[in-house]
């Protein structure tokens, strides 16, 4: 039950997406481990983001861009503006030759202008490889915008402390990239998932979740990731804290939703690194009936036109 959003209403949270490009391709073409071109982890990384700030956070998004030196880069890989034509982002050209951090500088600039003409942008996030943008960051927040960076190099938690809030790591959002050959359609996902052996079956031993936080928790997962045929355990065991607060521990949680046979957890291969994905058992009784429940609201709320009574504030109803 995603909530509707009008671009007309006045509470539409509205975002805005700047991509440094040029910092990406760099950083991904220095450290990719095989021959794969740097575009297809971006196209990966760039499809799954905006999905998130989407469908998941429900932003409503401005027309993202990415900034790069495209002669430069394009001339191993030309079809880099297409590709992002096609993603929905809008490439612009800034040239790297006189100042080779001109993406940074330029999004800088640009953030700051769009802040002081627009008053009803809630969110900005910037996608880099490596780059941190630290004191624009700061500066959308003294200003009341949200702000995050999604970089393969976050600060450590440790040392950044409470900068921590201010980034998301991208392998989050990128999953292991294949190549697609020249001639094939890039159109669609550049990227796979990697299925380790004997784990690609539901649980044998199924049994009814009696635990009452237990059969709550699986009514979250299914209410706001059971879209996804997997889910990122990280950003799942992050909405869970938020749920539950310190009352229970989301691990064990999603242990016991295991033991009972209703999930379970793989590995994946990813750039830079590995991480685990949640899959659902669609055959579990518990599952099955709360699909039926969401089922049944869904069209009471289409019938009756009513989608505020859980739509505007979802984590109330499981903060119980």
């Amino acid at each position: 039950m995603r909530p509707r959003i009008s671009t007309n209403s006045a509470s539409v949270q509205r975002a805005c997406i700047f991509v440094d490009y040029q910092n990406l391709y760099d950083y991904i073409d220095r450290n990719a481990t095989d021959r794969t071109q740097p575009r297809y982890a971006i196209h990966t990384l760039l499809n799954s983001t905006l999905h998130h700030v989407r469908e998941e956070l429900g932003f409503y998004l401005d027309n993202p861009v990415a900034y790069a030196d495209f002669a430069l880069i394009g001339s191993s890989d030309p079809d880099i503006q297409q590709s992002l034509y096609l993603a929905g982002l809008e490439p612009r050209f800034v040239p790297a030759s006189p100042q080779t951090n001109a993406s940074e500088i330029q999004i800088c600039v640009d953030v700051l202008d769009l802040l002081q003409k627009q008053t009803d942008v809630q969110a900005i996030f910037l996608i880099t490889g490596d780059r941190l943008y630290l004191p624009l960051l700061k500066f959308c927040q003294r200003k009341n915008v949200r702000s995050v960076a999604i970089t393969f190099q976050p600060p450590d938690i440790n040392y950044a402390g409470e900068h921590s809030d201010l980034f998301i790591h991208a392998d989050k959002f990128v999953t292991q990239t294949v190549p697609v050959h020249p001639g094939e359609d890039d159109t669609e996902e550049a990227s796979a998932p990697v299925h380790p052996s004997g784990l690609t079956n539901t649980p044998e031993n199924v049994s009814e979740i009696t635990e009452e936080t237990v059969r709550i928790a699986l009514e979250v997962i299914e209410h706001f990731f059971g879209r996804y045929e997997e889910i990122y355990l990280t950003p799942l065991l992050r909405k869970l804290s938020d749920m539950f607060g310190d009352h229970d521990d989301p691990k064990e949680i999603v242990s016991k939703l295991s033991d009972a046979g209703a999930v379970w957890l793989e590995k994946r291969k990813g750039f830079p690194f590995n991480y685990t994905v949640l899959l659902i058992n669609y055959e579990h009784p518990n599952v099955i009936a709360i699909h039926e429940e969401i089922m049944r609201e869904e069209k009471q709320y289409d019938e009756e036109g009513d989608y505020e009574k859980v739509e505007d504030h979802p984590e109330e109803n499981y903060n119980r």
